[in-house]
């Protein structure tokens, strides 16, 4: 896998699920919200769409940056290239997710209009969760994009 081509397919991935996350937490698209969507508002409100998706796709960049390292390290692979992989570089990238979501919060990296949703949700396991997501979701299309275009030069 590419690893340049993962990464930039990561922060697109996690930019369009924060722009998501806006419209579910500001607009009615389902009948019923959680509290915690809904504690997102006064942080979707203070920033404009493109600065808090660029936020959160950098946030992803930088966190998956260090899981490659670790992973080098660890297991001795930058990037999954087969489930069993996956599985392990998801492992170790909920724990970096974590205690990135956890430092987020503790040094106030995005002010304090997410004060709200760390109340509510905590800090440490939905930043994990997100963070997996989008590397799951990057996998995905980057493995369905070499199966269907046989691209080798983002496989």
């Amino acid at each position: 896998m590419n690893y340049p081509f993962f990464i930039f397919v990561n922060f697109i991935v996690s930019f369009m699920s924060d722009v998501f996350l806006n419209d579910v937490a500001n607009k009615q698209l389902f009948k019923t919200r959680s509290a915690i969507l809904l504690s997102l508002q006064s942080y979707f409100k203070e920033k404009s769409i493109i600065i808090s998706g660029s936020a959160a796709g950098l946030t992803v960049v930088l966190c998956l940056v260090v899981t490659t390292l670790l992973s080098k390290l660890i297991f001795n692979y930058y990037l999954p290239n087969n489930l069993h992989r996956l599985l392990s570089f998801n492992i170790l990238a909920f724990i970096i997710g974590y205690i990135a979501d956890i430092l987020i919060d503790r040094f106030d990296i995005f002010g304090r209009s997410l004060h709200k949703y760390y109340q509510i949700a905590g800090a440490g396991f939905w930043g994990a969760v997100a963070f997996v997501f989008s590397i799951n979701i990057s996998y995905l299309i980057i493995r369905l994009l070499c199966k269907f275009l046989e691209k080798n030069k983002i496989c």
